[in-house]
């Protein structure tokens, strides 16, 4: 790759990246390399970006645990997950005083006591959405990690991941229904859910940490794919497994590595969903029925410690990506921008990155601008200079824009408008 080469605008705080290629390099056997997360004070912080010239952003919650997701209520409350442990509300999140309470809802999935936890295994809560019908019927999606049983040769839990179903009914989920469950298996990941136009369920899972990598490349089970259902949970009609002999009649593409991100194109409405690489060879793919994604077979990326996978970027027979980081960012969370509040910024897609060429501390926003046919433009590196881990962006109901983070004392942002 070519020399890196970047314009930097460091305001209030904040420093601004734009990137027009980019290489970085990490010795093999490096580990805990990176920079301190920036305290991030409740103050103002104003920032500069390409396009969108003067944004605020402000703190309006704070002390939560390694944030995963968010999802706003009609009534601009905001429902915080704290990945495998609780769901938080956010009273007033598009207000001007938003509101944390304290206790955890209810009647969510809770594994804390589990025992023979292995610091690999992901129990618990993962990601949420709510129902399109959701004003009148209050129905909460969510997957979660459920323990199954304990394999004495492995050492290790078996693990399924499982799409649920549950009521929301003041501080509780209630009424909680399992609708599809995964296989029992070791090494159980990531997930996210994403409603459709038409109103079906898709449900990124991501491929196994160990073991059985190969898994991801068979139609047997649900890890390392994306899911399409009805909203009861049944396979949605037209998936493109349905008739072969012992396939998962949900899936609708296969071969992913950790597809921990989707969205909705709010132009041409297709789905898209980011993808860890291994060391690098990070994607955002266009999800279209029936396609090979390629992993393990095809990537980008190294396996970490730098030694070489035995690859081809895009092998015969697979689906190549639309984008790839090289280095890596860790992409996970992602949402179109629709609303009118930040006109510079409609339709760009804005990317929760984690860290960026394996160094801890340089996650960030990073905001792509696209062509009508969804091939990139340019991009945009916003908060680096805060060295958080981001998770989740999303858009409030008042066309603002929301980010999360993953940290132990992890925060959410509200970007603005700066006033003039």
């Amino acid at each position: 790759m070519g020399a890196a080469v970047f314009r930097r605008v460091v305001e209030a705080g904040f420093a601004v990246t734009l990137l027009a290629s980019s290489g970085v390099a990490q010795a093999a056997g490096e580990e805990e390399v990176g920079l301190k997360p920036v305290a991030v004070e409740d103050r103002e912080y104003r920032f500069d970006s390409a396009e969108q010239h003067g944004v605020s952003a402000r703190v309006i919650a704070r002390g939560l645990s390694h944030l995963y997701s968010l999802a706003f209520l009609p009534d601009g409350d905001a429902l915080l997950v704290e990945r495998g442990s609780r769901l938080r509300l956010l009273r007033g999140a598009i207000s001007d005083k938003p509101d944390l309470v304290a206790d955890g809802l209810g009647g969510v999935p809770d594994y804390s006591r589990q025992e023979h936890v292995h610091p690999d295994d992901v129990l618990g809560i993962q990601d949420i959405a709510l129902h399109p019908g959701f004003a009148s019927n209050r129905l909460i999606y969510l997957t979660y990690n459920k323990p199954m049983a304990f394999d004495a040769k492995a050492g290790r839990l078996t693990v399924a991941t499982i799409l649920a179903r549950a009521r929301l009914d003041g501080m509780r989920l209630v009424e909680m229904k399992d609708l599809m469950t995964g296989e029992p298996v070791i090494g159980a990941g990531g997930s996210r859910i994403q409603f459709g136009r038409d109103g079906l369920v898709h449900v990124s899972v991501g491929a196994l940490s160990t073991g059985d990598i190969m898994s991801a490349q068979r139609v047997d089970n649900i890890y390392g794919k994306v899911l399409r259902l009805n909203d009861d949970g049944t396979p949605a009609s037209g998936n493109p497994f349905a008739r072969r002999k012992g396939a998962r009649a949900e899936i609708l593409t296969y071969g992913h590595r950790d597809p921990l991100g989707m969205a909705i194109d709010p132009q041409g409405g297709a789905l898209l969903a980011s993808e860890h690489g291994p060391q690098g060879g990070d994607e955002l793919n266009q999800i279209l029925p029936g396609r090979n994604y390629g992993w393990p077979i095809s990537t980008y990326g190294n396996e970490y410690g730098g030694s070489p996978l035995p690859h081809a970027p895009v092998k015969a027979g697979t689906q190549g990506p639309n984008m790839v980081w090289l280095p890596a960012i860790a992409p996970s969370g992602i949402a179109f921008y629709s609303g009118e509040r930040f006109a510079r910024w409609k339709n760009n897609l804005f990317i929760a990155s984690a860290r960026r060429g394996q160094i801890n501390g340089t996650g960030a926003l990073i905001r792509v601008v696209f062509n009508d046919k969804l091939q990139e433009l340019r991009q945009e590196v916003l908060f680096d200079g805060l060295h958080q881990r981001f998770k989740d962006v999303r858009q409030g109901p008042d066309g603002l824009l929301y980010a999360v983070t993953d940290e132990d004392n992890a925060v959410v942002l509200r970007l603005a408008p700066a006033p003039e």
